[in-house]
């Protein structure tokens, strides 16, 4: 029989009150609706996982290794999120890795649009 104790945490639950407003990118054809950089509410966690370690270090400290690294978190799971993604990427860039970029860029930007400004 075991002694330990464990201080039982509860997971908060997202309300009906949480800002869902996604950030909304057209690469092509492909419509994504992807989560707020800034809203940890809504931000898969193997994103903030990759985001984390980037923003412990700052980007332009990460070795390039590691800023591919995220790069490839990110990729990944926007691929698994969004398949057609990678099949307009596959079939219609000519640079995949500017393209890439462009859609991050996008992403990061209109993640700290303030809607109230």
């Amino acid at each position: 029989m075991s002694d330990r104790q464990y201080t039982q945490i509860t997971p908060e639950h997202i309300t009906d009150d949480t800002d869902p407003r996604p950030v909304h990118i057209q690469y092509g054809n492909v419509k994504m609706d992807l989560p707020r950089l800034d809203d940890s509410r809504q931000m898969p966690t193997t994103v903030m996982v990759a985001g984390m370690s980037v923003a412990s270090k700052g980007w332009d400290n990460l070795s390039e290794d590691e800023r591919l690294g995220f790069v490839a978190v990110l990729l990944a799971w926007l691929t698994r999120e969004y398949p057609k993604f990678e099949r307009e990427l596959d079939t219609r860039s000519g640079d995949k890795i500017r393209d890439i970029g462009l859609v991050f860029q996008a992403w990061a930007e209109a993640s700290h649009t303030d809607p109230k400004a």
